[in-house]
Order: C-alpha cells, then structure tokens, then sequence
C-alpha cells in the first residue's frame, strides 16, 4: 500500500467536502477531459465506502476534493475536525483505497493517535481493544466496559 496523503482534518473537510492535497491527484487516474471520477475504498473494518474525486475543469489549479460520499463517511464514522486521515492506493492492485481515521488522546501524559473505531469484540464478556501508535510504536490498550454511574459519580451496583 502507497499512502496517497495524510491530513489533518478541517472544518471543511468535516462540514462540506475533503481537500484533497493537489499532488495526489494523478492517483485517481482522472481521464483527459473528466473532471469527476467515482472510487471504492475500505475503512479499517473492511466496509466499502464509494467516493467522488471531483477538479475544477477551468483554471491552473485544479483544487481537487472529495465530494459525493464523503459527508456520509464523516457522519457514519463520527468523524472530527482535528482527526488525522490517511488515504492509501494499493499499487499491486487495480484501483485498490484504502482509508484510515485516527484521532488524538492523551496516554500516559503524551498525546499520540488511536485508530477512530475500537476492533469489534468477539463475545459477550470480550473486551474492546484500540490500536494506538506509541511512541513510534503500534499498541493494544483494552477499554473496559462503560459501568453506569450516579452524579457523584459513584458505580451504580447492579
């Protein structure tokens, strides 16, 4: 896989539409003379999401984006302004996108990246587990359940 760009996401790009870093466009393999072209990509969970790259067709600067799909990627997956993206193209593969969404925490007093979307637990007592990166390395902290809480916030025994 070939990370196409890596960004740091807007209030636009959440609101309306991804900006696309203009570098990347010649990974969408636009055809001369169209200046949209639709394309599958996976998220971390393995789900097809189907987006438009879309480019001025006047003007020097082509100032691509992300347009048709996009905005019910950022509402199913509760996408953030701040959150990090990366676009990946698999380059052995026809037209092959891959997408991955993290966001900021604070662990252990340092900020560093968590995938946006804990793996699925397996199991009604499984736990779920976020992949995080570290220190430059990649880690599982486990989340334990959610207990309900009164408003001292005090668990509520069951």
């Amino acid at each position: 896989m070939k990370i196409l760009f890596t960004k740091v996401l807007t209030n636009t790009d959440v609101e309306k539409r991804l900006a696309v870093p203009n570098n990347s466009l010649k990974h969408f393999e636009l055809e001369n003379g169209n200046c949209s072209k639709s394309f599958e990509v996976k998220d971390e969970n393995g789900s097809t999401w189907t987006f438009r790259c879309y480019v001025r067709n006047d003007g020097a600067y082509k100032k691509p984006v992300l347009s048709s799909g996009w905005r019910q990627f950022v509402l199913n997956k509760g996408v953030h302004q701040g959150d990090l993206i990366t676009l990946y193209k698999d380059v052995e593969a026809e037209a092959s996108y891959k997408i991955e969404v993290q966001r900021k925490i604070k662990l252990l007093g340092r900020e560093c990246w968590s995938s946006l979307e804990p793996d699925q637990p397996t199991g009604a007592t499984a736990q779920v587990q976020r992949k995080i990166l570290l220190f430059g390395k990649e880690c599982w902290y486990f989340l334990e359940p959610e207990q309900p809480t009164d408003a001292t916030g005090k668990v509520i025994q069951g």
